[in-house]
């Protein structure tokens, strides 16, 4: 647990600084390219990390898998601190930036909530499945192999996801629709009869949600002014992560006592519930606007 708990202050100090970077660098119309290429970066490495995981387990031991892990990060680490840096965009002043700024913003709690939703449907699959897998007899490397395909979907959507949001300059349907495919996936996965279907299932699992995320990190970026973007992305960050210890800490005792396919079936349905609240947000959101203009420097998509 403490393990846990201090690499949960890292992500808490990384994330909301690159997401907020990510915003203020990106171009006017191009906020949708922006966070598809970092979130492929980063889950990119979501997906290569179980395969590779799952194989060094199998052949050498998961102590060894584990250790591997660590200098694979530290490598990284010090080849980005090597890295020349870009230009800086020009300072963006944040003075003043309060959580009271921004908390009636409808549309800054939509982004949210959906991010909830989309991310207790990530907990339930990434922390149960792989235990249902191995109660059913696949191996490590296979478990690897299946959310390699299904990070690799995740990854691969979200370039074409970031260049629908710029073309179209909408972000709620894709956003919302990846959050309501993927809860249907969620509920089905206990159920799927063979490993290509399964294989199956997750390619979608990973592509609708990556671009979910993309969607839901555009739409956030533009919810509000730049001075007050550092608090958004902040909390856009933290439903991130509350969204998958909800999938996984509230829906364990859900599965000791009734099975994972009601464990995954209610994760599914939270992931769902979630949608539809910020479906209904939008919308208000949308009709307060049309009485109103609202700027902001990368643009609002709807």
């Amino acid at each position: 647990m403490a393990i846990y708990g201090l690499a949960g202050f890292g992500v808490a100090a990384f994330t909301p600084s690159a997401l907020s970077l990510v915003s203020d660098g990106a171009a006017p119309g191009r906020a949708g390219y922006a966070f598809a290429w970092y979130t492929m970066a980063h889950y990119g490495a979501i997906a290569v990390g179980p395969f590779l995981g799952g194989l060094a387990a199998q052949w050498w031991g998961y102590r060894e898998a584990f250790v591997g892990s660590g200098i694979v990060v530290a490598a990284a680490l010090v080849f980005g601190w090597a890295m020349p840096a870009p230009a800086a965009p020009a300072a963006i002043p944040r003075q003043g930036a309060r959580f009271a700024d921004i908390k009636g913003n409808v549309d800054v709690w939509a982004g949210w909530i959906v991010s909830v939703g989309g991310l207790t449907t990530q907990g339930v699959v990434f922390t149960f499945f792989p235990l249902l897998a191995h109660e059913r007899g696949l191996t490590p490397a296979t478990i690897g192999l299946v959310f390699l395909v299904l990070g690799l979907a995740n990854t691969l959507a979200r370039f074409p996801a970031g260049w629908l949001v710029d073309r179209t300059g909408r972000c709620t349907p894709y956003a919302v629709g990846g959050v309501l495919v993927a809860s249907v996936v969620t509920a089905l996965l206990p159920s799927v009869p063979g490993q290509m279907a399964l294989l199956a299932l997750a390619a979608v699992f990973g592509a609708v949600s990556g671009t979910a995320g993309v969607a839901a990190g555009v739409a956030l970026a533009g919810a509000a002014p730049p001075a007050s973007r550092g608090v958004v992305m902040g909390g856009y960050s933290t439903p991130l992560y509350l969204g998958l210890a909800l999938g996984s800490f509230a829906l364990g005792p859900v599965i000791t006592r009734h099975g994972y396919p009601a464990g995954f079936s209610v994760g599914g349905a939270a992931g769902a519930v979630g949608a539809l609240i910020a479906t209904l947000l939008w919308a208000r959101g949308a009709y307060w606007r049309r009485r109103s203009t609202v700027t902001s420097s990368i643009g609002r998509c709807s």
